[in-house]
């Protein structure tokens, strides 16, 4: 018998995910799926759910950030919101990380921002990651979930 809706999602309360940059993009760009990204964002923010951020997803959305011509505050706001996520860590990739994500990258067909989320996925044993970037469905023992997967129909 398959679990329903409610049971799946309290399942998935309980487990660390990697949240993809584009999540925080639709957020921060005004995207059309920027209302699902703020419920999933607001429950690593209150920390119902637990997960990674790398730091290389940062420093690229703040790069999108300028290149969309976004105030130097509203980045500024950006960055800072990460000391509120009571849920969320920013993983720190290393120099090792980055060499591992040459080979995964190489390995796997995957530009080298998904290598390295997916190097940071092995070293935190995490294997969910919030995205809508496809390339992480090719990816062996990785499961893609978008945000609106995380939310109860009612929340969307």
């Amino acid at each position: 018998m398959k679990p329903d809706k409610s049971e799946r999602l309290r399942r998935l309360q309980a487990t660390e995910f990697l949240v993809d940059a584009n999540v925080f993009l639709e957020l921060e760009l005004g995207q059309q799926k920027a209302d699902a990204c703020e419920s999933v964002l607001r429950k690593f923010q209150r920390g119902e759910l637990e997960g990674i951020v790398v730091d290389f997803a940062i420093d690229t959305i703040v790069i999108v950030m300028e290149n969309y011509g976004k105030e130097w505050d509203d980045i500024g706001t950006f960055i800072s919101s990460f000391l509120g996520y009571k849920g969320l860590r920013i993983h720190f990739s290393s120099l090792l990380d980055r060499i591992k994500a040459t080979n995964h990258a190489k390995n796997l067909n995957l530009d080298f921002d998904d290598a390295l989320a997916f190097q940071a996925m092995k070293t935190n044993e995490i294997t969910n990651v919030i995205s809508y970037d496809k390339d992480f469905d090719t990816v062996p023992g990785i499961r893609r979930l978008l945000p609106e997967d995380l939310l109860q129909e009612s929340e969307i």
